[in-house]
């Protein structure tokens, strides 16, 4: 929002916080390849995103570090959570154990974070909250920056989209291979 709401660079920012919104869609397709979500759960997170989104926006509007702070603990929380929802599914005897213990990893997963043809959930959860530990040190660090910073994550960006670009262009090739003829192997008319 700063660059929209001051007309100024926001210095690669945007980019920042569009990656983590997609890792947090991510994380809820997964999540939904896995489970059936309730009516009363579809209420339940319909009525938090017309209370909070409103809430949070206006006072986004007003001191962005705060919320910032706010999302911070919402991801600390969310990684002692899947801390030790993985630690009771490692527990043999516990009920997660018995459920989860084995079950493949869905193949969304798999893509997403290139997990191996064998991969659990249990391997999907692990990757789950290491995001959320980067999506938690992310928050905290732009709660604690000035205003009109430099974005501290752009050159984690640049090198990622440089990666992706080498890696799409590879696969073209294996795909669909390009052939050279040499000038003499080919007829004039």
């Amino acid at each position: 929002f700063y660059s929209l709401r001051a007309l100024k660079r926001d210095h690669g920012t945007i980019w920042t916080f569009l990656e983590e919104a997609e890792n947090e869609r991510m994380h809820l397709l997964v999540c939904l390849k896995m489970f059936e979500v309730s009516l009363f759960s579809r209420l339940l997170v319909s009525a938090a995103q017309l209370i909070m989104g409103p809430v949070l926006t206006m006072l986004y509007f007003f001191h962005p570090p705060t919320v910032h702070r706010f999302v911070g603990y919402l991801e600390e929380t969310a990684v002692e959570t899947y801390g030790t929802i993985i630690d009771k599914a490692n527990t043999p005897g516990t009920k997660l154990y018995n459920a989860w213990q084995g079950l493949d990893a869905p193949a969304i997963a798999k893509s997403y974070w290139k997990l191996k043809d064998n991969a659990t959930w249990i391997d999907t959860l692990q990757h789950i909250r290491a995001d959320e530990a980067h999506h938690r040190d992310v928050n905290h660090t732009f709660a604690d920056l000035p205003s009109n910073a430099e974005n501290p994550f752009i050159a984690d960006h640049i090198r990622d989209f440089d990666a992706a670009a080498i890696r799409r262009v590879q696969e073209a090739m294996i795909t669909s291979p390009i052939s050279f003829k040499s000038p003499s192997s080919t007829s004039r008319p």
